[in-house]
């Protein structure tokens, strides 16, 4: 039995699933849990995508092609990374933030990472958490 919050999908119509990444953290000021589950999702055919799901926010879908142009976009404005899908930035008064960013190496996506800071009970700006997975091949 796992002690993470959330997992990814059990496989199903023949599909395959291989969970990539898992971050989880506590926000003082909900006192609530935020976890996410990254994982490649492949159907019977050979396609593929990588899926984010969360408990506590949305998630995100990262299709190949889509990832390839947006790579290609951001490595010829010379940007190390571009976020996708779901995103809370800090504001004024709230430090948090939740990101999803697609690295890019010489114009191809080559990781994704996932970025999380919450907050401490007086409001304050939590440490920052981060994990990356290599995009798949």
């Amino acid at each position: 039995m796992s002690n993470q919050l959330i997992e990814a999908p059990a496989a199903e119509h023949g599909n395959r699933i291989d969970t990539l990444a898992y971050l989880e953290g506590y926000d003082a000021v909900l006192n609530s849990d935020y976890a996410f589950v990254a994982y490649k999702e492949t159907d019977t055919g050979g396609a593929w995508r990588v899926r984010i799901s969360s408990r506590g926010t949305t998630g995100a879908v990262f299709e190949p092609d889509t990832m390839k142009s947006q790579a290609r976009t951001a490595g010829a404005q010379g940007k190390p990374w571009f976020p996708w899908g779901y995103s809370f930035d800090p504001s004024t008064g709230d430090p948090r933030c939740i990101q999803f960013r697609v690295h890019v190496a010489d114009g191809k996506p080559s990781e994704i990472e996932i970025l999380l800071q919450l907050r401490k009970f007086d409001h304050s700006a939590d440490d920052a958490k981060s994990v990356r997975f290599p995009w798949p091949a």
